[in-house]
């Protein structure tokens, strides 16, 4: 293999290096048509020890030279036969799942009985009839039609069976490769003779060491019919694979290489390909310019994904492309179903208003509507996707001073998106090699628009930056700014190392759940401390939007991050003192009453129980409680779900009052009694947060008046019926848990300016089945 430009082999001390070229998915696609392949092993009495050990390994081998282009199965067969998983009745996509399926298969395959080549061969072409008959029209390789057979030897000709179906329109080019298996194999001429008849090939596999070479002869005979062709159009894209120099993953246009000096004789000698990176087929679109819940997405001719964002840390460890489905990232809607199908038959258009979920991070889930708008990649196998949320608003910034940069560079606690910014500037630059680019105006740098929303961007943050400087505040541990042009900026700037994960905001949960919320977010953070030592805190943000046009341009999400001590103890002091001095049975009973501050996710921020860890979910620390919450409808968890209705209005406190007084007739427990102060907590909790959050948040006066920002107020908003991931539906709950005997009341308040819930429910009941709630997630 020879590349340009050259680079340094990667060399592994003391591990011999087993790379062939002709093994790589791109070189075998390159040289070959797509093939519909069915596998025959042997399984009769005769093969045992190390012929059997052979076959196996020769099977598991051919099916490493397969792609998701070519549809394979694999049968066993002795005088009986079948396919070696029955979770697989016909031929499939050779995608690794798939693959990995039959290899694990066939590692348990025995043998036994007789052999029987009629039935083996009936049972196949019978295969490929039915899989005609019944396919999808995208699915199969509309191509090569071929049998491997693999087996040690027989006497029986099935000249019948083979002219049957050389007699019918559909199997009638379907070519048989036969592998004589086993340091002895005999007799053979059978195998000879039924690879001649139909126009197949035959080969041995006599050592464990000629598997791999002779298994790859088949790609040979399988691409004379490409080189005879005469086309000068056989370019193939391959699928995306991992480079082995390290330049990440890869597709390569590839187009075979023939001897066509004998006419006789004409033989694919190679395979020449270009590269393209992953990396820039990523860069096509921006990701200012979409915002911080669109997002691009590419999938190939047959569905499956190249690129997605919730699929790239995947991707840093796989030496191909994962082989999934669109709809496992998308969800299997109906809406979803008809985008890719669109997609796979390389359509140009436009979904609009599909309801769509979210997946922000490993617990919070995002119902929204989104509009897809899709296309063919040029003449290339990909197709390219682009969603944005409905009403997505970009801002367009120009004629902004860039003579003095960005005019952060003392700013030490500013961090940018690994973006690539300029032209010839390379991507995750430093503040101040950017600023550079951008005085310069290099290669029109400063004149792009994501230069200028920079810049834009910059002079509000160096206004914000001088107040946070002029006012201290000891109980905020950290304040920040994330603006959707890309920066992030932290203060003190010790604290900067921190937020390195969250200064991409289209990868930035948090970023994300603040554009659409309409009150405060929150998000636990759990930071080091020394040796094994891990201290909880809590990030408390908002957006801070710009009216353009009747419509709220989110700019940047500001926030504080406050000690989890702080908002706990908080809560406590609120939850135990109580409104009327007669009461004595308040949270500072941890035993006699349970409660849980959490946030829409069913995450928990504060709460009275010692055992309850701050950051995890209430199902953790109470089963009991979010189990009757699902199955309320509090909260939602199905992998499906709808966008079609709006949530039902929160109840007024005068029916949420009546409620609990009706609920309290003839109970006697610790909430209970404490129910009708329940409300006035709520306002009281509401009050004191809100005023505890404000500590870290830039002054909404004077000073964002002066920069354009404003507060987006929003009312309205749709939730889901069923998700994958935890989200509360917008529901409030008063009822009860019971079991074996046990009453626990539970009560569910919601906390609108914060966008918390407020679960208060009596101790837990000791039932003999204790509730298990599995939520699901990444």
């Amino acid at each position: 293999m020879r590349v340009y430009p050259a680079f340094r082999w990667p060399d592994v001390p003391d591990v011999p290096d087993f790379f062939d070229v002709r093994r790589r998915s791109w070189y075998i696609q390159g040289s070959v048509s797509p093939k519909d392949m069915i596998i025959m092993i042997d399984t009769s009495g005769s093969v045992h020890g190390q012929t059997f050990d052979i076959m196996k390994i020769a099977v598991k081998a051919m099916l490493h030279t397969l792609g998701e282009n070519d549809y394979v199965n694999v049968a066993w067969f002795n005088n009986e036969v079948d396919w070696v998983a029955p979770c697989l009745p016909t031929l499939v996509p050779a995608t690794s799942h798939n693959k990995r399926l039959m290899f694990d298969a066939v590692d348990q395959l025995q043998e036994g009985n007789y052999t029987s080549y009629s039935s083996a061969l009936e049972f196949a072409y019978e295969a490929f009839r039915m899989f005609e008959e019944y396919k999808q029209p995208w699915e199969g390789s509309n191509c090569h039609k071929v049998i491997m057979f693999f087996t040690d030897g027989g006497t029986e000709w099935p000249e019948e069976v083979i002219k049957k179906y050389q007699n019918d329109t559909v199997t009638r080019n379907v070519r048989i490769f036969t592998y004589a298996s086993g340091p002895h194999p005999i007799p053979t001429v059978i195998l000879k003779s039924i690879a001649c008849t139909t126009n197949g090939y035959y080969n041995t596999l006599t050592a464990l060491a000629a598997i791999g070479p002779r298994v790859q002869d088949y790609v040979k005979i399988l691409g004379r019919p490409l080189i005879q062709s005469g086309e000068d159009t056989l370019y193939q894209w391959t699928n995306f694979y991992r480079d082995i120099g390290g330049l990440g993953m890869m597709a390569t246009v590839t187009l075979p290489v023939a001897n066509l000096t004998e006419k006789n004789d004409q033989s694919l000698v190679g395979v020449m390909g270009i590269d393209m990176a992953l990396s820039e087929l990523e860069a096509q679109y921006s990701k200012q310019i979409i915002g911080p819940l669109g997002y691009g997405f590419a999938i190939n001719q047959n569905g499956f994904v190249v690129f997605h964002p919730r699929l790239k840390d995947q991707q840093a460890y796989m030496e191909e492309s994962p082989d999934l489905d669109i709809l496992e990232l998308e969800g299997r809607r109906l809406d979803s179903n008809r985008v890719r199908e669109a997609m796979v038959l390389g359509e140009f258009g436009s979904f609009l208003n599909v309801s769509h979920v979210q997946i922000l991070d490993s617990k919070h889930a995002l119902p929204i509507r989104m509009n897809f708008h899709f296309g063919q990649i040029g003449n290339s196998t990909f197709r390219f996707c682009l969603a944005l949320p409905v009403g997505h608003v970009a801002l367009e910034v120009s004629s902004q001073s860039h003579e003095a940069g960005l005019r952060l560079d003392n700013n030490k606690g500013v961090l940018l998106a690994p973006w690539a910014y300029c032209d010839g500037l390379e991507e995750d630059p430093s503040v101040m090699l950017l600023s550079e680019a951008i005085a310069n105006n290099t290669n029109n740098c400063s004149l792009k628009g994501q230069a200028q929303h920079l810049l834009w961007d910059a002079a509000k943050i160096g206004l914000i930056w001088k107040e946070w400087e002029g006012t201290p505040e000891a109980r905020a541990k950290s304040r920040f700014i994330f603006t959707d042009s890309g920066i992030t900026a932290v203060y003190p700037e010790t604290e900067k190392i921190h937020y390195m994960n969250q200064r991409d905001p289209s990868r930035n949960g948090f970023f994300k759940r603040a554009a659409r919320a309409k009150a405060f977010v929150f998000d636990v953070k759990h930071k080091k401390q020394g040796k094994g030592v891990r201290v909880e805190s809590v990030l408390v943000g908002r957006k801070i939007a710009v009216k353009k046009q009747n419509q709220n341009y989110i700019a940047a999400v500001v926030g504080s991050e406050v000690a989890a001590s702080v908002i706990g103890k908080a809560f406590l002091d609120i939850t135990s003192t109580g409104f009327d001095k007669k009461d004595d049975v308040l949270c500072n009973k941890p035993d006699e009453l349970a409660c849980y501050l959490i946030d829409q996710g069913s995450i928990v921020i504060a709460s009275n129980q010692q055992n309850t860890k701050v950051g995890s979910r209430l199902s953790e620390s109470d089963a009991q409680v979010m189990s009757k919450l699902l199955l309320e409808g509090v909260f939602e968890r199905e992998h499906s779900f709808s966008h079609e209705k709006w949530c039902p209005r929160r109840k007024t406190r005068k029916q949420m009052l009546a409620e609990l007084a009706a609920a309290g007739a003839g109970r006697h427990s610790p909430l209970l009694s404490w129910a009708s102060n329940v409300l006035a907590l709520v306002d009281t909790l509401k009050m004191a947060l809100s005023t505890i959050l404000w500590w870290g948040l830039p002054t909404l006066s004077e000073t964002i008046a002066a920069v354009g920002w404003e507060p987006s107020v929003e009312r309205n908003f749709s939730c889901v019926q069923r998700a994958t991931w935890l989200f509360h539906s917008g529901l409030l709950y008063s009822g009860d848990y019971e079991c074996d005997g046990c009453v626990r009341p539970i009560r569910v308040s919601f906390l609108p300016d914060l966008a918390l819930m407020l679960v208060v429910a009596d101790a837990p009941c000791q039932c003999r089945n204790n509730a298990y709630v599995n939520i699901g997630g990444f």
